[in-house]
């Protein structure tokens, strides 16, 4: 037997979002990354179980102690470690990416290519 809730839990992931501390979480992410906090929020609830985004403030903070440098500016900690929405191998990918000479701006393209 199928429940309801069982079947689609994107109404509830978007409750959580709204909460106050993650809101402020999502509008930061969303800030980094440079788009909305809508598409923000429709990533996250595609890539993120309940318990994640529950915890997406203290997450976020801990990725942000964390980062540094070209990383830091590609949000790579945060999609990777504190999120779960890249490998840590697509995050060295794109980090590489960055390095290598390819600019931030298109890399961050790339990556919300993945992400979409």
């Amino acid at each position: 037997m199928n429940m309801i809730y069982e079947r689609d839990l994107r109404s509830m992931k978007l409750l959580i979002l709204k909460g106050t501390r993650q809101d402020e979480a999502v509008l930061s992410l969303a800030n980094r990354l440079d788009i909305s906090r809508q598409q923000m929020r429709k990533i996250l609830i595609a890539g993120c179980d309940m318990m994640t985004l529950e915890n997406i403030g203290p997450r976020l903070e801990a990725a942000d102690a964390a980062a540094a440098g070209t990383a830091d500016a590609l949000s790579i900690p945060h999609l990777t470690t504190a999120l779960g929405l890249l490998t840590d191998a697509e995050g060295a990918a794109f980090l590489a990416r960055a390095e290598s000479g390819e600019s931030v701006e298109s890399v961050k393209k790339a990556i919300l290519e993945v992400l979409a």
